[in-house]
This record gives structure tokens, C-alpha cells and sequence, in this order.
């Protein structure tokens, strides 16, 4: 009965735990940062990295376009695509857009 009590629970833990670290990282970014420096406070590589013309339809509407060269996708996987961070950057690699993205 634990064991079948503690495997739902350490799914929800280990999601919330998830979702914080990759709050708290995207409050660190900040406009004009560099690719490396966003990667770096994630702790991660993106999930995706999605082109202008290549739309990553899970979580926006809109694909990167203007000055977006590159949007990174950080997602909370455990969120069963439910929760993600989305950061847009310029030609020269530094951020211009950052996004928080959850759904209901």
C-alpha cells in the first residue's frame, strides 16, 4: 500500500520540483543575456530549439519571427506538456523574448 501511495506522489513531487528550478531560472533571465548564459541558469540544454519557419506547436501559437532568429524551448516534461518556458533570440544569440507558457 505505500509503495502504491508513494509512486503517485513522488511523480507529483519530482513535477512541482521541476517546475520551480525552471521558474526560478526563468526569473533570471534577463533581455540582452546570451544563449549560454540562459542555458546555464536552466542547468540544461532546451528541449527544443525551434527555427523561424519550423513552428513548435505544443505550447505557442505564433512562430519565431522578426528578430527571433531561435526560440529555446524548456519544457517540464513530467507536466505531461503541460508547462513550458520559452526564451527568443536575436541573430547575435542574446535574448529579445522571454515567455511563460502553462496550460489549465
Amino acid at each position: 500500500m505505500v509503495v502504491v501511495l508513494a509512486l503517485p506522489l513522488g511523480g507529483i513531487g519530482a513535477c512541482t520540483w521541476n517546475a520551480y528550478r525552471a521558474d526560478e531560472a526563468f526569473d533570471e533571465v534577463r533581455i540582452g543575456d546570451s544563449e549560454a548564459r540562459v542555458i546555464e541558469r536552466f542547468g540544461s540544454p532546451p528541449s527544443v530549439r525551434e527555427r523561424p519557419g519550423s513552428r513548435f506547436t505544443r505550447y505557442g501559437n505564433r512562430p519565431c519571427q522578426g528578430d527571433c532568429s531561435e526560440r529555446l524551448w524548456f519544457e517540464n516534461r513530467l507536466s505531461l506538456d503541460t508547462q513550458a518556458w520559452s526564451v527568443e533570440l536575436d541573430v547575435d544569440r542574446r535574448v529579445i523574448k522571454k515567455t511563460r507558457w502553462s496550460s489549465p
